[in-house]
């Protein structure tokens, strides 16, 4: 591993997207390139632990779920928290989570919560089982159904662990 730039994808990428949010002033591609190579040196400990990508097109296509369930769920949301408050059925979800991994768990708790409407709440100490709360929900086990099918099992295709 260079030790200059451990991680040169991260580094492109994390300069690219400075560059297109701030600007191409000489000051932004200076302040690109340092946060570009001190980033990826800083948290080099955590990325090392980090499980293997198996399939970067399943990853590509659960980016796309999680971008479509992300606008789908702001309408849906809107429509719950506009209409009658009587509508909504608010609850706790326990998900048993088959990824063992913690980044895997940390990844998948966190793509629950992006998605409006649902927010990881907590992990067993066992690592095992997932505390959600879930603004509007019928059937809890179709629910956890759901979610392990759209986000899990893409998470356990996609990484190595």
């Amino acid at each position: 591993m260079n030790t200059l730039c451990p991680f040169p994808l991260l580094s492109v990428t994390l300069a690219i997207t400075w560059l297109a949010l701030e600007g191409l002033s000489p000051a932004d591609l200076v302040l690109a390139l340092v946060l570009a190579l001190i980033i990826p040196r800083v948290i080099a400990p955590l990325l090392k632990e980090m499980p293997g990508i198996r399939s970067v097109n399943a990853a590509a296509r659960l980016v796309l779920l999680v971008a479509w369930d992300i606008v789908v769920a702001n309408i849906t949301v809107a429509r719950l928290v506009l209409g009658p408050i009587s509508r909504l059925r608010p609850g706790f979800v326990q998900v048993p989570l088959a990824v063992t991994h913690p980044h895997a768990i940390a990844l998948f708790a966190s793509i629950v919560s992006i998605v409006p409407g649902s927010v990881s709440i907590a992990l067993t100490p066992d690592a095992r089982t997932l505390l959600l709360h879930v603004l509007h929900v019928e059937d809890d086990a179709h629910f956890v159904e759901m979610i392990k099918a759209r986000y899990e099992k893409p998470l356990m295709e996609i990484l190595e662990c």
